[in-house]
């Protein structure tokens, strides 16, 4: 049976065009599927131009059987439009959808949108191998399956949001199909400062679930509060598989905490050093110490990129942050003394009770850590989220507003505000913030100072074009 995967296309705008990434979850689930019997192929439009006709003509060229869709509640809409293309291209084809969206609102999504037959929820491996195998032996929604909601044939819901499968074993997974990409697509290393290896990148997924409880976060309704990380040797078995079969010279490790676990931190540091590769990951400013850090940048770590979000420490409480602006201070003065690239995770709009004066805090407290990168979001509420609930109790959000305009925050005006803050100053503060880092006189002497190659110069010069490209999108 031939299976489609698809990723939509990005809903990021210009500052992710220098840093595109492979749809790891989708090679993922491509592997699984190959495992099972099943014949997988890709097609991510974050990096090939997207058109209805086009993909319908895939779709009739292909043949599947199945087409997943992976989406976030920005990108849900346009999904929908696609499985709706597809439906015309072949109309017997099954359509499912999974991510974060349907891990959240399986049977809203069924309901709104009749062109998905299947919404999936959580870990999508081992459910996605088992609808295919009940929709190869024509019994989809004839029963139900955990993790999964069904659209059967008489066009009733089978399944519950409250039908969950056990966690996986990491370990059991294989390692992602990334030999289905047009590799060569992918341009440059795929995290935002470092510039393009001589080999490429790719990147790795170390553990899954978070211990945190982040208003604004909704990674527990998908891996679960519990972390779980994959054996160290499973991790450096997919890296050196990575280097022999394609090259890849440097790994962005993108899950939410690569530090969680101190001894695996210190192990994989150790292994991959004698492997001649670089690497860069996010992590929590809780979870480090001066010791890792300098064994994390002795092993290849180029840059590390911390969860900041506000330099307000009441707010910080009020989002349920669970760090210290002493923390945070610390853990930016070790890694900088390690000689690694440093990236702020900033937030505006991050609470209701959120004052401008927090926001300077934040701004004060972006000049004392001297970050190498700043990534300053304006705090979207989307489903499920502690967020969007404060929102709605204080009149703050829209009940009827459309899942697309979560997206707004990327861009557009945002849909987030505060007691205090309007939208279009959130924008105002967010852009500000960005500009005020980026053009400062001091921040260029200090980055050019540090070019120490002609690939450099190039890459820095792109993404200049690139950002000053985004303040003019978001000015309009």
């Amino acid at each position: 049976m031939n299976i489609l995967l698809v990723r939509p296309p990005t809903i990021m705008g210009a500052e992710h065009a220098h840093a595109f990434q492979h749809p790891v979850n989708l090679c993922l689930l491509a592997a699984c599927a190959a495992a099972a019997g099943f014949k997988p192929s890709i097609i991510d439009y974050e990096i090939f131009p997207y058109s209805h006709k086009a993909f319908g003509d895939t779709v009739r060229a292909k043949n599947p059987s199945l087409i997943g869709y992976t989406a976030m509640t920005p990108s849900i809409d346009f999904a929908a439009e696609m499985a709706a293309t597809a439906k015309q291209a072949a109309p017997d084809v099954i359509n499912v959808v999974g991510g974060p969206h349907t891990s959240i609102l399986p049977i809203e999504t069924l309901e709104r949108y009749p062109q998905f037959d299947v919404a999936v929820m959580g870990e999508g491996e081992k459910v996605f191998v088992d609808i295919c195998r009940t929709a190869e032996d024509g019994m989809l929604g004839a029963d139900a399956l955990p993790s999964a909601v069904i659209r059967n044939e008489d066009g009733e819901l089978v399944g519950s949001a409250g039908s969950r499968m056990t966690p996986m074993n990491l370990d059991e997974l294989p390692f992602p199909a990334r030999e289905l990409l047009d590799l060569k697509k992918y341009r440059g290393v795929s995290t935002p400062g470092v510039p393009g290896g001589r080999g490429g990148a790719t990147q790795l997924f170390t553990a899954r679930g978070c211990p945190g409880k982040c208003i604004f976060c909704c990674s527990e309704h998908v891996f679960g509060r519990r972390v779980r990380s994959r054996s160290v040797d499973h991790v450096m078995a997919e890296v050196e598989d990575c280097i022999a079969r394609f090259g890849f010279t440097h790994f962005t490790i993108d899950n939410d905490t690569f530090t969680y676990r101190r001894g695996d931190v210190m192990e994989f540091c150790e292994r991959i050093a004698a492997l001649g590769v670089t690497w860069d990951c996010d992590t929590r400013v809780d979870r480090v110490d001066e010791e890792m850090i300098h064994a994390m940048a002795q092993s290849g770590c180029l840059k590390i990129a911390f969860g900041v979000e506000t330099g307000s420490p009441e707010i910080l409480k009020l989002i349920k942050k669970g760090i210290t602006i002493e923390q945070i201070k610390t853990a930016f003065a070790a890694a900088s003394k390690a000689g690694m690239l440093t990236c702020a995770f900033l937030m505006v709009g991050n609470h209701p009770e959120e004052t401008e004066s927090d926001i300077e805090m934040t701004g004060k407290l972006v000049r004392e850590i001297r970050p190498d990168l700043v990534s300053v979001a304006i705090a979207t509420p989307y489903p499920g989220t502690q967020l969007e609930r404060l929102m709605k109790e204080e009149g703050l959000l829209e009940n009827s507003l459309p899942w697309h305009a979560c997206g707004q925050s990327f861009h557009g005006k945002p849909i987030t505000r505060t007691k205090t803050i309007s939208p279009t100053r959130l924008l105002e503060l967010q852009t500000r913030m960005l500009r005020s880092f980026y053009l400062d006189p001091g921040y260029i002497l200090r980055r050019l100072a540090r070019l120490r190659s002609p690939g450099e110069i190039r890459y820095w010069f792109g993404a200049g074009i690139e950002f000053v490209k985004y303040l003019a999108a978001r000015k309009k």
